[in-house]
C-alpha cells in the first residue's frame, strides 16, 4: 500500500506546483481572472492535500512519506496565500501603457 500513498502524495506536490504555475502566469495582472481561478483552484489544493490522509494514516506510513505530505500541505497554503495577498495588490505600475497611437 506503500506506493499507492507514495503515488497521493506526489499527486498533491505536483497539484500544488502547477496550481501556482498557472495562478502566477495566466492571472500576474489581471485580479478579477485571479479571484475566478482562486475559486477553482482552492478546492483542487485542499483536496489534493486531503487525499493521502486516509492511506497515511490507516497503514502506519513512514516518516519519509509523513514529511512529504507535510511538505506538499505546506506548499498548497503557501500557493493560496500567494496567490491570496496577489490578488489584494494595486494593478502593477511598471507595466508599460498601451499606446493608442
Amino acid at each position: 500500500m506503500e506506493p499507492f500513498t507514495l503515488a497521493l502524495v506526489a499527486l498533491q506536490l505536483l497539484t500544488a506546483v502547477l496550481s501556482g504555475i498557472h495562478l502566477d502566469r495566466r492571472h500576474r495582472h489581471d485580479a478579477n481572472a485571479l479571484r475566478r481561478s482562486l475559486r477553482v483552484v482552492a478546492p483542487a489544493l485542499l483536496a489534493s492535500s486531503l487525499l493521502p490522509l486516509v492511506p497515511l494514516l490507516a497503514f502506519h506510513a513512514s516518516a519519509v512519506l509523513w514529511g512529504l505530505w507535510g511538505a506538499g500541505y505546506l506548499t498548497a497554503a503557501l500557493v493560496y496565500a500567494a496567490a491570496d495577498s496577489t490578488r489584494e495588490l494595486p494593478p502593477d505600475q511598471s507595466a508599460p501603457a498601451h499606446s493608442t497611437s
